[in-house]
């Protein structure tokens, strides 16, 4: 399997863990008294956790090469801050001002961003194929987020200002650790960044308030969604960036949208829609549009050179 193949295999199963994890913070949020933010909090600590002993174990000389190396860790802590710590607040803070469609929809502008920064790296102009796989996410995230009304969207100045803010972050989060990333591989950011972004959660998760009222359904839940979302869906999102490229590793995320509608309609009995479909329709066509072009420039030590398929 070549790097680029297996970077699209990596991104569609994180972009699945990712819709599958947040099936059950619905389920949380809804049924028990949790706040979003110790949620995203302790997954993401650990995760961050469970990351660092699976490190120590395999691969404790690259964590601590880099741990060593200065611009990798630059990155890092970024991610962490930017793209982990204030990622989760504006995502809350986004729903909180508009509502899930409209910041499922809003803040896919991170696409936007990413091909403008992939272009400007690579000093070229967007491709064909970028502009129409980009086109086809967003279609279908539309579908998916609004049933085909667009009354759904609710859009106030805060809220717009917040999903923008929003869509910018995951900007970052898919581009601030790409150096390390490339060098010292998924495991060793996630484990640095996931922890030390949780550790800067704690004070809006406030966990001195006391622990949620979860029962064993409640914690075998919380269990679920920071398996599948904290830990498979970072590892191999990240993997996913690592191997096919910022441009085409973003554009597979677009996925976790379907699979949470699909796995809300096994698990929870949500209803199917014909715009869901249609939005799944126009999303497998984007990965088949980006699978099947020219691949992007791919970094390497010494500079940026561009393969082809």
């Amino acid at each position: 399997m070549s790097k680029r193949a297996r970077g699209v295999v990596a991104g569609v199963s994180g972009a699945c863990f990712w819709g599958i994890s947040n099936v059950f913070i619905n389920f949380l949020t809804n049924n028990y008294s949790v706040a979003a933010s110790w949620i995203g909090c302790f997954r993401v600590l650990v995760a961050g956790l469970v990351f660092i002993a699976i490190c120590l174990a395999t691969c404790r000389e690259r964590l601590l090469a880099m741990l060593r190396d200065r611009r990798a860790m630059v990155g890092v802590v970024l991610f962490a801050v930017l793209g982990i710590a204030v990622y989760q607040i504006s995502y809350i803070m986004a729903i909180g001002s508009t509502n899930a469609s409209t910041e499922a929809l809003l803040t896919q502008l991170s696409l936007i961003y990413i091909m403008v920064y992939t272009c400007a790296r690579d000093r070229r102009a967007p491709m064909a194929a970028e502009l129409f796989g980009l086109a086809l996410a967003l279609i279908g995230v539309f579908c998916i987020a609004t049933k085909g009304d667009p009354a759904a969207l609710v859009v106030g100045l805060a809220g717009l200002g917040w999903c923008l803010l929003d869509g910018m972050l995951g900007f970052l989060h898919n581009t601030l650790p790409l150096y390390a990333l490339d060098r010292y591989g998924s495991l060793s950011v996630n484990a640095v960044g996931m922890s030390l972004g949780g550790l800067l959660l704690i004070p809006i998760a406030q966990p001195w308030a006391g622990a949620p009222a979860f029962d064993g359904i409640g914690w075998a839940a919380f269990g679920a969604t920071t398996l599948f979302g904290a830990i498979l869906g970072y590892l191999l999102a990240m993997q996913g960036l690592k191997d096919s490229g910022p441009m085409l590793g973003s554009l597979l995320l677009v996925f976790t949208p379907i699979v949470a509608t699909l796995a809300s309609a096994a698990l929870l009995g949500t209803a199917i829609t014909a715009f869901d479909l249609i939005g799944l329709v126009c999303i497998v066509a984007m990965m088949v549009v980006m699978s099947l072009a020219k691949k992007e420039p791919q970094e390497t030590g010494e500079g940026y050179v561009h393969e082809t398929a």
